[in-house]
């Protein structure tokens, strides 16, 4: 279950923006799951309960958002909501399609006591994205 990597990786995400907060409590956090990134969310919120066990997010709320991937058609330029093994496109069936997102996972924000944090800083470098297609696939 790779979902406790994640759910750990979540957590220091938190936790490290949190910091300069003050010792609040983490009351709940936002989640968006793209639809390809192999992570089943049922499986995250009970990984990020366990792991929030003894820390300031224990007991937090996780709100999920999911993110479907984008396919475009080359042939027709159709676009629609990607599903897993749809290879081709609804429109004119052609096989020649381009995928965009729904690959990724990001900590869009959290709460903390009364006052809604987003993260201050967007992206993998910096820690507040995490994505699937690195060492958590």
């Amino acid at each position: 279950m790779h979902e406790i990597g994640i759910a750990q990786e979540v957590l220091r995400i938190i936790e490290e923006q949190a910091r300069g907060r003050g010792p609040g409590a983490v009351r709940s956090a936002r989640l968006s799951i793209g639809a390809l990134s192999g992570v089943m969310a049922e499986s995250l919120e009970f990984a990020l309960e366990v792991c929030a066990k003894g820390t300031r997010a224990e007991g937090m709320k996780i709100v999920i958002r999911n993110v479907p991937a984008r396919g475009l058609c080359r042939g027709c330029g159709h676009e629609w909501d990607f599903a897993p093994g749809q290879m081709e496109c609804p429109a004119c069936q052609a096989r020649d399609i381009r995928l965009d997102g729904g690959n990724d996972l990001t900590v869009d924000s959290f709460e903390m006591e009364d006052s809604l944090e987003p993260p201050r800083h967007q992206g993998a470098k910096n820690g507040n994205e995490i994505s699937t297609t690195d060492e958590h696939r």
